[in-house]
């Protein structure tokens, strides 16, 4: 059984269409208001970045449905955003309604904020399979995003 859980966690990602996290802005998700209001309190909050209104308008935050990238409706899932050029990115899951941001950083932060996640929502293992597939290949696709920019000298590398 180990092998199998082992061997499904290094193909999955390959099998998955997302996992790359190009994403074109035809492929965002349509999201209802209350959301749009968590996600950029969340950004004010956690990143420091003020989403002011210009002319009545937010910025626009763009969100893709990780798992079913052609889902435009916003469903339970695992979901993906980011705010600008030199942001990576952030990963939350929807749960009914309620968000549940996994913090950037270290692979512990976010598999930590993903057990304490699992922990409060039960769900199927071919879910949590599913989920933790795309974690793997979000943190992979982090670590070369944030490599290339302290390459470019856009971000410091830190310590």
């Amino acid at each position: 059984m180990k092998a199998s859980v082992t061997l499904l966690l290094m193909v999955a990602p390959w099998f998955c269409q997302a996992q790359t996290f190009a994403f074109a802005g035809k492929d965002a998700v349509k999201m209802p208001e209350h959301i749009k209001v968590q996600i950029r309190q969340y950004i004010e909050k956690h990143d420091g970045i003020s989403l002011k209104t210009f002319g009545g308008q937010y910025g626009y935050v763009p969100v893709f449905n990780v798992l079913v990238p052609t889902q435009k409706q916003f469903v339970d899932g695992i979901y993906y955003f980011t705010w600008g050029a030199h942001d990576s990115g952030r990963l939350f899951i929807n749960t009914k309604g309620k968000l549940t941001f996994l913090r950037n950083g270290y692979v512990a932060t976010i598999l930590a904020d993903y057990s304490s996640y699992l922990n409060q929502h039960p769900l199927p293992e071919s879910t949590q399979l599913a989920y933790l597939s795309s974690i793997t290949a979000f943190m992979k696709f982090r670590h070369a995003d944030q490599q290339a920019l302290i390459k470019s000298g856009a971000l410091q590398e830190l310590k």
